[in-house]
């Protein structure tokens, strides 16, 4: 089985606004809520949120996502070309719009989902070699095909190691992490319930 990916972000990287921490700052003390509020709420400690906060910490999509539900807002609110739905039944391979989470090198190949009440969501996620997400959980469940690379999954305290062909699929609601132990950049296509970005 052989997928065509991009090797390079290139110019079709969508970035995550580079004023991400203030932004969440700014919406978390227009609700009222406080740090602990929200690191319950989007199942993350409040460390992380406050190195959000601060511009020293970066969240994944997954984490964007939490904290975006947990603001009562949306995860395009912080991206700063939101992509447009086509409902599409293929997604051809150098037309997928790419998204970027802050200064990290890591990467996401945005697949379109194929009607409007689709329950799965896609993308092709590049991860550079020691990048590590942090610890998350969110509702829904997750299946990863490892397209190249390696990785170090923990799901609920049991640790998984992938290589290229094998895959994985856990119920998200436990906690998990994902993490690069090879030397390449690992390439992984990820399929979930989680909806990232609004209709």
């Amino acid at each position: 089985m052989k997928f065509e990916t991009r090797s390079e972000p290139g110019e079709a990287i969508a970035p995550i606004d580079p004023g991400l921490g203030s932004r969440l700052k700014d919406r978390r003390k227009v609700l009222g809520k406080t740090q602990q509020q929200v690191a319950e709420e989007a199942s993350l400690t409040v460390g992380f949120i406050s190195q959000i906060e601060r511009g020293i910490s970066t969240p994944s999509l997954a984490s964007l996502f939490n904290l975006a539900k947990a603001l009562e807002t949306t995860v395009d609110q912080f991206v700063s070309d939101s992509p447009a739905h086509k409902h599409s039944v293929v997604t051809h391979s150098g037309q997928r719009q790419t998204y970027k989470v802050g200064g990290t090198s890591r990467f996401y190949e945005f697949l379109e989902r194929g009607f409007p009440e689709a329950q799965l969501n896609a993308c092709i996620s590049h991860v550079p070699p020691g990048h590590a997400s942090e610890v998350m959980r969110h509702e829904g469940e997750e299946f990863v095909y490892l397209v190249s690379g390696e990785m170090l999954y923990e799901v609920d305290g049991v640790k998984y190691e992938l290589r290229a062909g094998d895959t994985l699929h856990f119920d998200s609601r436990k906690p998990h992490q994902g993490t690069n132990v090879g030397r390449d950049p690992a390439i992984e296509l990820w399929v979930g319930t989680m909806r990232l970005f609004p209709e």
